[in-house]
């Protein structure tokens, strides 16, 4: 049996700092715990997960599937007529946006609907988890024009690029169950969340049984020092540096940040969810992505990021 946390784990009233190694400890018993629930995705979400993995896929099972949820369902209808999705015709239906845009644009629209009704929602901690929530649907979508740009085949880049921060979430909901902690602010807990939300997001990728592909790269993120990286992992953290820049990362964008720009500024060396600008270059060359190829993807990803900010108005 677990022991149980460690008194120290809640600051007193005179205690600015917290021990970041119990909750670090903290969060990661609770993981441990047998009996533990991570945030829950929607049923109709895991459902599409696996239909879409299908190689024969009947259009009308799709829709069925995703009527069992009306909120669901109309999320995704809101996002399939944002900006980001550009079309001549209005979509105004579930078929229509299924036919149009196939079964693998609708499930990763799903998949986004999906965990901001569900899982970016922690009581207290509104306003960071809406800032994580759109770093991460920001990165899904410039992961898309990165992988383009440089012809990185990937089924699950834009899950991959969605779901990589979900382990701040779950660590997060952990420590708001824990009575000793109330309203302990964000900024105190961000460096223990940083640190342990890699190993949060993979673990909840695998209790989702979500693809493998998808498990590997957000459980290692932040990392290139495998023999042989995943390419989507190189463009995951090409694209969290564009996201950065063009302000819809966790941290503040650099100063007179400049879309047409052919220099890569230097992120902060300490920060949530931040890549040292040498891991950075490092998945810049596995990607063979020299200056101007940067600056096109970064004129690219401000872009994206200007559409994601008016289709979230």
């Amino acid at each position: 049996m677990l022991a149980p946390p460690p008194t120290s784990l809640a600051p007193s009233s005179t205690q600015q700092e917290i021990d970041r190694s119990d909750v670090t400890l903290h969060i990661q018993r609770t993981f441990a715990k047998p009996g533990y629930r991570p945030p829950l995705l929607p049923q109709v979400a895991l459902d599409l997960m696996q239909l879409s993995q299908r190689p024969d896929v009947d259009f009308e099972k799709v829709v069925q599937l995703l009527e069992r949820d009306p909120v669901l369902a109309a999320r995704v209808l809101s996002i399939a007529q944002s900006p980001l999705y550009a079309s001549r015709t209005p979509i105004l239906s579930l078929r229509v946006a299924t036919v149009r845009m196939g079964l693998k644009t609708v499930r990763d629209i799903v998949m986004e609907a999906a965990v901001h009704l569900k899982v970016f929602r922690v009581p207290g901690y509104e306003k960071p988890m809406a800032r994580v929530a759109r770093h991460s649907t920001a990165t899904a979508y410039v992961m898309r024009a990165v992988c383009r740009q440089t012809r990185v085949e990937s089924e699950y880049a834009f899950l991959c690029g969605l779901l990589h921060d979900v382990g701040y979430s779950a660590s997060l909901l952990a420590l708001a169950e824990e009575p000793r902690m109330p309203g302990v602010p964000y900024e105190t807990l961000a460096p223990v969340l940083d640190e342990v939300h890699e190993e949060a997001s993979g673990l909840l990728a695998r209790l989702w049984k979500l693809p493998e592909p998808v498990q590997r790269v957000v459980a290692n993120h932040h990392d290139l020092s495998a023999e042989r990286p995943e390419a989507v992992t190189a463009v995951l953290i090409v694209s969290e540096q564009l996201c950065w820049e063009a302000g819809a990362g966790i941290e503040e964008p650099p100063p007179q940040a400049n879309p047409m720009s052919m220099k890569t500024p230097e992120p902060p060396v300490e920060g949530a969810d931040v890549n040292w600008i040498g891991l950075v270059d490092q998945a810049r060359r596995a990607l063979g992505m020299d200056d101007l190829a940067m600056a096109a993807a970064r004129a690219e990803a401000f872009a994206i990021v200007a559409q994601l900010g008016s289709a979230k108005a």
